[in-house]
């Protein structure tokens, strides 16, 4: 083997992620369904249709990551194929989950399951939502039910995934359904998001006793936070670095912050403040779900708020590349004292031009952050193939595997960032040729820093 110029720990978790609603196709019985199928939602009026048909090929699609050197994969159980009615679970979904992790489980994935990514089943959304207590106490039974049914093939479980993102999405931009723009409502979304979380904590280590993997440990749960890097667009403008600062303070710190105090204060200026002491979310979290994907230069006034560091090179969605990022995040994820777990990080490249080197650097990044000690334990990429990204249809490409959306049976093809994860998943490390193969450099020599 060549001089490894970054090693990883021995049985650190190599992998990709996907969700359910983006990946898997035909799902008619949520809120996301509904809204992308009306006029204008959605860019080119794309709503997601058959998605890429992982529903019926994720055997081949694993089959791909295991020849890949992956070890670990995260994927969703989407609520509204479950429970399409409330109290009424589908035996047919049910069974087919099962062989989605009876696959995981053949190819030596470790499976991550996601309970909650940004969908929910109609009779949720039209019962309020999470504008609703209620909902709390729905996905709490939701959560159960999965605990005992699935507790046996599952081990690591995700309860909510980036409710910040969910919350502010869809109640202050309104880009997201239920389309909102109240940030009272987005603070109150965000932390009935975070209590719900608490309670699913509790519920999985009560009901999941079924140790999958031998391990010793039964049920080991986190949520996913998104990790944006927020800095003031001009450092010596008092007003950006406010902004900055309150942004941050609510986005980030405030998040973080409720799952180890069980303290949630979400405050942000002109919107009514939520304070709550929830003790079930007090030490809520055995690992801290990273997704990491950019940073935003903050603009106090005039125009986007939100803007990329000028000249620096964009992905497709025009947001900056930085791969410095990625270690910085895990850096101050660990300072919540838990591992720290990638669960997502990509780049939107439909050509696979800048991916391949912004890969290699981030990566040697997180390596040299655990080099000085961030205890993290695994990487999955975003996302294993091109999807459905949301509001952005199907413009946002961050799949290792290309798929043609206008081939009926949706077919794949490796990028060369593919095969470039798969030489370091399977080396659990970054050689030196490697590194110079896409022309990755860290420090000063980087054009992405």
């Amino acid at each position: 083997m060549d001089a490894i110029l970054r090693r990883f720990p021995e049985g650190f978790h190599w992998g990709a992620a996907t969700s359910a609603h983006q990946v898997e196709g035909g799902n008619r019985a949520n809120d996301w369904w509904r809204f992308e199928n009306r006029t204008g939602a959605v860019p080119a009026a794309e709503p997601s249709g058959d998605a890429c048909r992982h529903w019926e090929v994720f055997d081949e699609d694993f089959a791909r990551a295991e020849a890949d050197g992956h070890t670990m994969h995260r994927f969703s159980i989407e609520w509204s194929r479950i429970e399409p009615e409330r109290g009424r679970f589908d035996a047919a979904a049910v069974d087919h989950y099962h062989d989605v992790l009876a696959s995981l489980r053949r190819r030596g994935l470790e499976p991550v399951v996601t309970l909650h990514h940004f969908t929910n089943p109609l009779w949720v959304a039209d019962a309020g939502g999470w504008e609703s207590r209620g909902t709390i106490d729905a996905f709490a039974d939701f959560v159960r039910f999965c605990a005992r049914e699935f507790g046996g093939q599952v081990d690591w479980w995700c309860t909510v995934n980036e409710p910040e993102v969910y919350g502010f999405r869809g109640w202050s931009e309104g880009t997201w359904p239920p389309c909102r723009k109240d940030d009272s409502l987005a603070l109150q979304v965000i932390a009935n998001q975070l209590e719900a979380h608490g309670r699913a904590y509790r519920i999985l280590h009560a009901e999941d006793r079924a140790d999958a993997d031998g391990d010793g440990r039964s049920a080991i749960v986190g949520f996913a936070k998104h990790l944006v890097q927020l800095e003031p667009e001009q450092p010596w403008s008092p007003l950006d670095r406010l902004r900055a600062r309150l942004e941050d303070a609510v986005f980030n710190e405030a998040v973080l912050r409720a799952a180890t105090s069980g303290e949630i204060h979400l405050a942000i200026p002109g919107a009514k403040t939520v304070k709550r002491s929830v003790p079930e979310l007090a030490g809520s979290l055995d690992y801290v779900g990273m997704n990491y994907y950019t940073r935003w230069k903050v603009r106090a006034i005039g125009g986007t708020p939100h803007v990329p560091r000028r000249g620096a090179p964009l992905n497709d969605l025009g947001w900056e590349v930085w791969p410095r990022g990625l270690g910085e995040a895990a850096r101050r994820c660990a300072r919540l004292g838990k591992p720290v777990l990638v669960t997502e990080h990509g780049f939107a490249d439909a050509a696979d031009r800048v991916r391949p080197r912004a890969l290699v650097e981030s990566l040697l990044h997180l390596g040299g952050a655990i080099e000085s000690g961030v205890d993290v334990i695994g990487y999955l990429h975003w996302s294993l193939i091109d999807n459905f990204e949301w509001a952005e249809g199907y413009r946002g490409r961050f799949g290792l595997y290309r798929v043609d959306f206008d081939d009926p049976a949706r077919a794949r093809t490796p990028t060369r960032s593919a095969r470039v994860f798969a030489t370091i998943a399977r080396e659990n490390g970054i050689s030196r040729e490697l590194a110079a193969s896409v022309g990755a450099t860290v420090g000063n020599g980087s054009r992405f820093d």
